[in-house]
């Protein structure tokens, strides 16, 4: 049964605050401003919970954010690109699984710190290239929808990776926010049996998501308000820095578990 009151109790006033600030980060995203700002939610949210209940928590919102525009999408999709990176996309699922129930929260932190930190070079090496000069190369797409699928899966950070393929397609911003819309819409519904599986998803972490659901609207908003105040400039280099301070704080946060850890164990094996 689900309790919002004992969602309440289970968490701390920073964690609301911080899991609040994720949302809205999505629902900026979801705005079509700035799609790489929803990179940050999940680094904030976990910063103030588990690994695991961030993901949890995080993944019935993403997957009302992508039905709200489901019609949208499927009118305007490049069917021709899905084609090719959704199947490749399932493998990396799979991939994911596997990583995912191999290692501990504390490795998966670590893990997902490194994966932002490579996202954000990556970023900054594609501002510096030329999309006029590049050339579309079908093995990009699978193995970016790979990539994608494999990071999604484990933190919810799939749009990295096809966005290098995206990018290169040069297609126009409806198709190509559409195409990403179906893409992480399968990807997303294909996680729930797969998160149940691992005992990630329950009425406790459904409750606690469905309190963050009112704010999605209002992140879609503030990302219309925020493209006709800041320009594009601005807003890349207020995301790359605070993209920068999650990745070092998560990889800090991983290290310093895995060397408590190893401390813990030294000592136990001294005695």
């Amino acid at each position: 049964m689900i309790s919002f009151f004992q969602a309440f109790n289970d968490h701390s006033t920073a964690f609301f605050i911080f899991a609040a600030i994720s949302v809205i980060l999505v629902g900026i995203s979801k705005s079509g401003f700035g799609a790489g700002l929803g990179v940050l939610s999940l680094p904030l949210m976990a910063s103030q919970s588990s690994i695991n209940e961030a993901l949890a928590v995080m993944l019935p919102l993403l997957i009302a954010i992508d039905l709200v525009g489901l019609r949208r999408f499927l009118k305007n999709a490049d069917w021709r690109i899905l084609k090719l990176v959704l199947l490749p996309a399932a493998f990396g699922m799979l991939l994911g699984y596997l990583f995912f129930s191999a290692i501990t929260p504390k490795i998966l932190s670590l893990s997902i710190g490194i994966f932002t930190f490579l996202f954000l070079i990556q970023s900054v090496v594609m501002s510096r290239i030329d999309l006029n000069e590049a050339k579309s190369f079908p093995w990009l797409g699978r193995l970016m929808g790979g990539i994608s699928g494999f990071t999604s899966f484990v933190a919810h950070l799939g749009g990295p990776p096809i966005t290098i393929y995206m990018l290169r397609e040069k297609v126009s911003p409806i198709v190509y926010s559409s195409t990403l819309g179906v893409f992480f819409t399968v990807m997303n519904f294909g996680k729930l049996v797969p998160y149940a599986y691992l005992d990630l998803l329950n009425f406790n972490q459904l409750s606690t998501s469905i309190l963050f659901l009112p704010l999605v609207p209002s992140g879609v908003y503030l990302g219309f308000y925020l493209a006709k105040k800041i320009s594009a400039k601005w807003y890349y280099i207020i995301v790359q820095f605070f993209l920068l301070v999650a990745s070092i704080k998560l990889i800090t946060d991983g290290l310093l578990c895995l060397l408590y850890t190893s401390d813990a164990a030294d000592e136990e094996d001294s005695v």
